[in-house]
């Protein structure tokens, strides 16, 4: 898709004003703002749409992976605090340093 407009037809343009070309869901716009500056612009359904798709995979995979940092940190501390694990204390208990002998 393509618009073809000529500079010198541009820049007498009012402002605001502007050419446009369509076909199916795509769009280009050229627009002159004035200070001799010239805006264009394009845009498409189906790649908006794409992005959107892809920005949401991201996110999601984004928050999966957080989430399994959190869980992992947390594991983490756990281990590290040996009277926080019952079959840790269990064993330290049955050994026979522990046992009461007569």
């Amino acid at each position: 898709m393509s618009l073809a407009v000529s500079v010198d037809s541009l820049l007498k343009l009012p402002e605001s004003a502007s050419y446009r070309e369509s076909k199916n869901r795509a769009y280009v716009e050229a627009t002159h703002r004035g200070g001799g500056v010239i805006y264009i612009t394009g845009t498409c359904d189906s790649l908006q749409r794409r992005v959107e798709y892809y920005e949401a995979l991201y996110h999601t995979a984004r928050d999966a992976r957080e989430q399994k940092q959190s869980e992992l940190t947390q594991e983490r501390q756990k281990r590290s605090e040996p009277l926080g694990n019952p079959v840790l204390i269990f064993v330290m208990g049955c050994s026979p340093e522990s046992s009461y002998q007569q």
